[in-house]
Formats: structure tokens, C-alpha cells, sequence
């Protein structure tokens, strides 16, 4: 049955969920996308990758096209669709997103998809994986 809360908000509470992808093999300074399965919008609470890497997520897949030539350390413009980016070292490649970020995907109609890019910051060519925390926002 459903769980009476915030006044309006009906419906069962959701468990923190992790997703993983992988970028395809991708040399040093080089961006690797991918999609993986979310939900339809979410908070992210945490992000792991595999090695040293610059993590990006958008709304859709046209926001991560536009996005490709920023760099490091340049803010995106608002409204651009990426929802967080995070640079881990190879010392550190988990962050915890402090506060947890709303995101979701802007896709028509819309869908579960979460677009991702990573740029390979190990200095050696390898494929990246990407753990997400997140908990469910939307059905």
C-alpha cells in the first residue's frame, strides 16, 4: 500500500539504487560516452569511477554533443543540460555528492536514459566504468 508523507506525495518509499556503465577503450585526455538505464528523474548522490577521469552528466544527448569542447575547470553555461561533472585523481575516484543533485532526463518523450561522458585523465589508455548512486524521484 501506498506511504502517506510530504502532503501530496503518496506512493512507497524508494531504495538508493547504484547503475554502472563503461566507456569503451579511450586513450589519455579522450572522452568516452555512454548511456546508462536511471530513471526518469533522480537525485545522484554519488559518483565512483574506475581510474582518474572527468565525469559529466546531461539531460539528453544533444546537451552532451554541445558540451564536448569545454574543458576542465570551464563552468558550463546555464541551461546547457549537464546536470554534474566531477574530476576525480587517481588517489580519490569516489565523490559524494554534497547536496544531492536533482537530474533527469529531457528526452520527448521522455525516458530513463542517462547520458554520460567521461574523459580519460590516467594517463594511460584504458576503458572507464562509472558507479551512480541515485535514488528515484520519478515513475
Amino acid at each position: 500500500q501506498g506511504h502517506q508523507g510530504v502532503q501530496g506525495a503518496v506512493g512507497p518509499i524508494q531504495s538508493r539504487t547504484i547503475v554502472t556503465g563503461t566507456t569503451g577503450s579511450i586513450a589519455n585526455n579522450v572522452a568516452g560516452n555512454f548511456q546508462v538505464t536511471g530513471f526518469k528523474s533522480y537525485a545522484l548522490m554519488k559518483v565512483g569511477l574506475s581510474t582518474a577521469g572527468w565525469f559529466r552528466l546531461y539531460t539528453d544527448s544533444a546537451s552532451r554533443t554541445a558540451d564536448a569542447t569545454r574543458s576542465i575547470g570551464e563552468d558550463p553555461s546555464a541551461g546547457s543540460g549537464v546536470i554534474v561533472e566531477v574530476v576525480t585523481t587517481g588517489i580519490s575516484t569516489t565523490q559524494t555528492i554534497s547536496p544531492f543533485v536533482v537530474g533527469g532526463n529531457m528526452d520527448t518523450p521522455t525516458d530513463t536514459d542517462m547520458y554520460i561522458s567521461i574523459t580519460n585523465t590516467s594517463g594511460q589508455t584504458q576503458a572507464i566504468s562509472a558507479d551512480l548512486t541515485i535514488l528515484k524521484v520519478e515513475d
